[in-house]
């Protein structure tokens, strides 16, 4: 088994190759996936929490985001930038796609042309219209089997994926603004 881990913050990367030195399946890169078809873009580094670093400005500066306090420790950086159908193209169909890349999900899956077995991605109740162009893409795609994980379980694959992207969007749609996260899972027929 051979791991791929992409991350777009500079020093997070710096973090990830120095964990991974000794794990020969481990290949880190240093890229922010998007769908856009520059060769870099910028990147929005959060100062106190690097964790939360984006491609999403107003993740870190917006009212409407649980972390939209944050604007006052946002730096900018150009990072590489790649598609997801460029990593296929260059390591091969994963077996499974995760995407946590705080509020830029659907920049990240809109560079998706493909299926693959199995695919997840962060959700964030108050990025509702981000979560449903997630999920209309993916549709459009042919993922037509989802599941819903609230919060993020690093070790979790659900037991059954037996809902409709219909039924993730009006879960979504009970969901609890700058309370409610997690991962929506799906996979194609």
């Amino acid at each position: 088994m051979r791991i791929i881990c992409v991350e777009a913050s500079p020093s997070t990367y710096a973090t990830l190759c120095n964990n991974v030195r000794h794990e020969s399946t481990i290949v880190p890169l240093h890229y922010a996936v998007t769908s856009t078809s520059d060769t870099s873009v910028t990147f929005y580094h959060c100062n106190t929490a690097n964790t939360l670093s984006t491609l999403d400005r107003d993740w870190l500066s917006s009212p409407d985001s649980r972390f939209g306090s944050m604007r006052g420790a946002i730096s900018e950086c150009t990072v590489p930038a790649i598609s997801l159908d460029a990593l296929i193209q260059m390591h091969g169909v994963p077996d499974l796609l995760k995407i946590d890349v705080e509020g830029a999900e659907n920049i990240v899956i809109q560079s998706l042309t493909q299926l693959v077995p199995s695919l997840c991605f962060e959700w964030a109740s108050e990025w509702k219209d981000k979560n449903i162009e997630c999920l209309e893409h993916l549709r459009a795609l042919g993922f037509t089997r989802f599941a819903l994980q609230h919060e993020d379980n690093y070790t979790y694959r659900p037991a059954v994926m037996d809902k409709t992207a219909d039924d993730i969007i009006e879960m979504l749609g009970k969901s609890v603004p700058k309370r409610d996260w997690g991962m929506i899972w799906a996979k194609p027929t």
